[in-house]
């Protein structure tokens, strides 16, 4: 079974946890920018979000089950890539 993408992820560049989700990529980083910014660098000056975001965040195409989960548990959680799409999973039955 293909995996269909009906919104979007954005996760850190470093793997820790999905930051936000949306219908569109704009969308989801708005939810970033309001939950986890504002945004530094190593030396502790504020980034603008554009260079945030191209510097430490990545964007994937979700399936809806991944959305809801992150939704009802969070972002600290597994998945994968399918199909260039991110999804629960496989080890959990579920794509």
């Amino acid at each position: 079974m293909t995996p269909t993408s009906a919104g979007f992820i954005i996760q850190d560049k470093q793997g820790n946890a999905i930051y936000g989700v949306g219908d569109t990529v704009d969308e989801a980083w708005a939810q970033v920018r309001a939950e986890a910014g504002p945004f530094f660098d190593a030396h502790g000056n504020e980034k603008d979000d554009e260079t945030a975001f191209a510097e430490d965040f990545k964007a994937y195409g979700a399936t809806a089950d991944l959305i809801e989960r992150v939704n009802q548990v969070g972002g600290a959680i597994a998945w994968e890539i399918v199909d260039g799409v991110a999804c629960i999973p496989s080890w959990e039955g579920e794509e």
